[in-house]
């Protein structure tokens, strides 16, 4: 099925780019008057900490800095700040510290505000100004972005964009001439490059990893598929400049035209084996691929039925078939691959995000059904909410990027280790299912920038 569907609508029907557009970006204004908080959280270790958080966004509050293995949140606030947070999801009880308003160079939001960055909570999720305080990432750390094509005209993206390491491969062949990466119908590539490295320049929005550089590899074709040869192109050119510094790739996409690839058809079978020998070889250079795990609300660890595939005739609807566990979502299960579910603005799965038992690895923060969108780099230089897991996953490329840059020598093992281990857990209640550190909704858990890149961590 080939419509883009909205958000309430993702868990009747999938679609190859893993986002959608609920409303355009909004700017939000500092309150005249700022005073700072004490938030306690419940008893629930880092998991109140990361609902507490969400409270005080929901509450127009700012997160100053999380200190979850003790259960207390620092944050700034209007003057009814305290009473639309006490009694909350995650609040135990909340404070003023002071009688006055705090001075306004005192007032948090990271380094140097750019000015949409009040709205950007997803960053505030993952801990990604506490980190940037430490690394913003390397220029010699580059991460490609492998969707729909980017703009590299944007203003919050063209000094970060490295060119020369772009290509499109939406033929099955790279194309580098007249700017071939940009995209021509869709802005979900340059959403999602706005998330992982929009600049810090006093414009629009700041990225996870403002100091890292962004390439562009346009999988997407004109009618925006993404077939099998435009992937194994991709994975080729990541492997073949991965010595000019292309060291973490995101792919917020799943292969057209076979939502689940099954081994009992030749077709399907050649399409999975080319790409998994594409992207083992990528890997094999030293480059970590982090995948979104699809909007399906589905559960990829127990396939019954694709109800998707085929998708590229608009004349000839899908048609429901059985499929087993030995098909596969592509590039989401491949091996190696870093498979990303979706959490809401107020730190719980959302309902539309696909889950899994050993599929997941992690969490981000791509918005929920309710349209809180994620805030990011959007058509014509401007910007917009998308909400999806493809927006979760580049909150995890851009981590992964500030780790590579942390850490010169490490290489995907590595870095998808510290991925793991400094993941923040979060309540799996039913239909939820755990076995030791993991769990079907978030995999090791939320990933948070800080205790990535924080030494001696």
């Amino acid at each position: 099925m080939r419509m883009r569907a909205a958000i309430a609508m993702v868990s009747a029907a999938a679609a190859a780019v893993f986002g959608t557009v609920p409303a355009a970006a909004r700017s939000a204004d500092t309150p005249p008057e700022t005073y700072s908080y004490l938030v306690l959280t419940r008893p629930d270790g880092a998991a109140g900490a990361v609902l507490a958080e969400a409270v005080v966004r929901r509450a127009g509050g700012t997160v100053v800095q999380a200190y979850g293995r003790i259960g207390v949140v620092v944050a700034h606030g209007g003057p009814g700040f305290a009473a639309a947070v006490r009694g909350r999801p995650g609040v135990a009880r909340v404070g003023a510290t002071r009688t006055v308003p705090v001075r306004a160079a005192e007032r948090s939001g990271g380094p140097a505000a750019d000015p949409a960055e009040a709205a950007q909570w997803n960053l505030a999720m993952v801990h990604a100004y506490e980190a940037q305080r430490i690394t913003e990432g390397a220029p010699d750390v580059v991460v490609a972005v492998a969707d729909t094509g980017v703009d590299d005209r944007h203003p919050d993206l063209a000094p970060n964009f490295d060119a020369a390491l772009s290509a499109d491969c939406s033929t099955g062949r790279p194309i580098q001439a007249d700017a071939a990466w940009r995209a021509p119908r869709s802005d979900h590539g340059t959403h999602v490059a706005g998330t992982i490295a929009a600049v810090r320049n006093g414009t629009g929005v700041v990225g996870v990893a403002p100091g890292v550089r962004i390439a562009a590899l346009r999988i997407g074709d004109a009618d925006v598929m993404f077939h099998g040869e435009a992937s194994v192109c991709g994975f080729v050119w990541l492997a073949e400049h991965a010595d000019r510094g292309l060291r973490i790739a995101n792919h917020s996409y799943y292969n057209d035209p076979w939502w689940l690839l099954c081994p009992d058809d030749e077709d399907q079978a050649v399409i999975h084996e080319a790409v998994r020998r594409a992207a083992a070889y990528a890997a094999e250079r030293g480059v970590l691929s982090i995948a979104a795990a699809g909007n399906a609300d589905y559960d990829l660890a127990h396939k019954t039925v694709d109800s998707y595939s085929p998708d590229d005739a608009a004349d000839r609807p899908a048609r429901p078939r059985p499929v087993t566990d030995a098909c596969r979502m592509l590039p989401a299960e491949l091996p190696g691959v870093v498979t990303v579910a979706a959490v809401g603005a107020d730190g719980r799965r959302a309902g539309y995000s696909n889950t899994g038992l050993g599929v997941v690895d992690l969490a981000g923060p791509g918005g929920g059904a309710g349209g809180e969108g994620v805030l990011s780099t959007a058509r014509e230089g401007g910007w917009a909410h998308k909400a999806g897991t493809s927006m979760a996953a580049p909150a995890v490329s851009g981590v992964a990027a500030l780790i590579a840059s942390a850490h010169p020598a490490w290489g995907p093992a590595a870095i998808t280790a510290r991925l793991y281990a400094t993941a923040t857990r979060l309540p799996c209640a039913a239909p939820c299912t755990a076995s030791g550190e993991i769990d079907s909704f978030h995999g090791h858990g939320l990933v948070d920038a800080f205790h990535a890149v924080r030494p001696g961590e």
